[in-house]
């Protein structure tokens, strides 16, 4: 599923730019490293990989650990780190859940699988897997890092059960929304939640952490909620069945029928809500990104 712009405010200034070009440079070099630079020829992977970045995205996810590392005061390496290792973990889901969804485009070209292969598209997830820890690399303190990186393999693993958990719902409807809630929680809220976690942990705020993990997870059952409200019929179109799990297929199958719509608004809004409330709580404005996306998706709704 292509993501849809989300339109805020935050992180527009010069300063920011330059933190976002080192994040992008970061993630190339990251990416490229071992390649036969004198030629600028690359291995399949490698070659997908920088394809597949280059190709855009909002990078809402370097974003919040760029506005959390401003905000807390981390050096720039260090907030450029943190936000690549981010970026890069999401980048690495993409190129796999597009492989097992068979998606065909992502920002308006081919995806990885679909240009080179399914062979490579593994390769190349795993490409991009491996650099998000490389990234760590980059961070002064190498006292943080045992943390961080148990942080990351932490939040990969949500990630992951959260994938297998959606391919199993996809064998049997699904009409518990606390079910459905949780897989959203696991494919999106945990890498939204990483970001301000390891920029926490970076600068020794971590009795913040727990309301960030929150914060970021309502965020991420509402975006969910609100996207699947604009794919239902795509996502209702499999030939055995619904194609994806899909809040308004969940609340229609636990009887909801026709206020399927309006439960589901109301639900996003609640979370969307929550996210913004806890978003509010953290140390110097650290969760303002965050606050904005959870406001401007409260508008859409």
């Amino acid at each position: 599923m292509n993501a849809r712009p989300i339109t805020s405010t935050g992180l527009s200034s010069a300063v920011a730019d330059d933190l976002l070009d080192g994040v992008e440079k970061l993630m190339r070099r990251l990416i490229t490293r071992g390649e036969p630079s004198a030629t600028g020829l690359f291995s399949n992977s490698a070659q997908a990989a920088v394809g597949h970045l280059a190709a855009g995205g909002q990078r809402v996810r370097a974003r919040l650990a760029l506005g959390a590392g401003v905000a807390l005061e981390l050096a720039p390496q260090d907030s450029i780190a943190l936000a690549a290792t981010a970026e890069l973990l999401h980048n690495a889901s993409l190129v796999h859940d597009d492989l097992q969804d068979r998606e065909k485009i992502r920002r308006g070209n081919p995806t990885v699988w679909a240009a080179y292969g399914d062979e490579v598209a593994i390769c190349t997830g795993d490409l991009i897997l491996s650099a998000a820890y490389g990234a760590l690399a980059s961070v002064s303190d190498s006292r943080l890092l045992p943390e961080l990186i148990a942080l990351v393999h932490a939040r990969t693993a949500l990630v992951v059960r959260g994938q297998c958990a959606e391919f199993s719902a996809k064998e049997q409807q699904v009409t518990d929304m606390a079910v459905y809630e949780r897989i959203a929680i696991g494919k999106s809220g945990a890498l939204l939640s990483l970001p301000l976690e390891l920029a926490l942990a970076a600068a020794d705020e971590n009795e913040w952490m727990s309301e960030a993990r929150r914060a970021a997870e309502a965020f991420g059952v509402g975006y969910q909620i609100m996207d699947d409200m604009e794919d239902v019929e795509s996502d209702a179109a499999g030939a055995d069945g619904p194609r994806a799990v899909n809040a308004l297929l969940v609340l229609k199958a636990a009887g909801h029928g026709l206020n399927a719509k309006a439960v589901a608004r109301e639900i996003g809004l609640r979370h969307l809500r929550t996210a913004i409330e806890l978003a509010d709580r953290l140390p110097n404005g650290a969760g303002a990104f965050l606050r904005c996306l959870a406001l401007a998706l409260c508008q859409r709704l």
